[in-house]
């Protein structure tokens, strides 16, 4: 709030020797503001603003890991290998894929396939068998980004599949690579020429 200084009235001036009046003084209103009511208005927009921002939330994916078997109990049933699809990276970021459809014969090695031809070779093998079960083998060396974009691969197909069928659901797994998965790669790797590298960019776990 403002306030105004109000001047206190003055005693009459005598008259001087000439016997005129002596000139009176102007005197100055003195105004201040109050700045106690600021205070009080800083503390609402203060609060008012810690109550309506919105933090951004941590961008994080859920993955829900099988429980490792105890001992003493019985193994999960087995699945068959024509409804049972490995897809292993090795630490460079190069996909491999192995799955033997009902009525081919088995394959010996894995394939080599793109990233950018995952999803289309997805879409067709859960065209021929749409109860196909996807096993994911990743290198523990090899960047995170990598499972990420797989991931977000065939969550992308289940939702495409779902629109035709809603109760369609896919059904993947994360497991650790084994010695023999190391080995399927490395000779399948033996006849290839256009795979990845690893870079000291790109080497090592993200």
């Amino acid at each position: 709030m403002g306030a105004v200084d109000t001047p206190q009235r003055e005693h009459k001036q005598k008259k001087g020797a000439s016997g005129g009046k002596l000139k009176r003084r102007k005197h100055r209103i003195g105004v201040r503001v109050d700045m106690t009511p600021m205070v009080d208005i800083a503390f609402l927009l203060l609060i008012f603003y810690m109550v309506t921002t919105v933090f951004s939330m941590p961008q994080s994916m859920e993955l829900n890991l099988p429980p490792k078997a105890k001992e003493g109990e019985e193994p999960p049933l087995p699945i068959a290998k024509s409804k049972l699809m490995e897809i292993m990276v090795d630490a460079s970021g190069n996909i491999f894929w192995l799955h033997s459809a009902k009525g081919e014969a088995d394959m010996e090695l894995p394939e080599y396939v793109k990233i950018k031809d995952l999803q289309p070779l997805m879409i067709r093998k859960y065209q021929e068998e749409p109860k196909l079960v996807v096993v994911l083998r990743i290198d523990p060396e090899c960047r995170y980004d990598m499972m990420v974009n797989i991931i977000d691969e065939l969550q992308y197909i289940e939702r495409m599949f779902k629109q035709t069928d809603p109760n369609w659901s896919l059904r993947f797994s994360l497991q650790d690579m084994t010695q023999w998965e190391f080995e399927l790669m490395e000779r399948a790797k033996a006849n290839l020429t256009n795979l990845n590298t690893p870079t000291k960019a790109e080497g090592g776990t993200s």
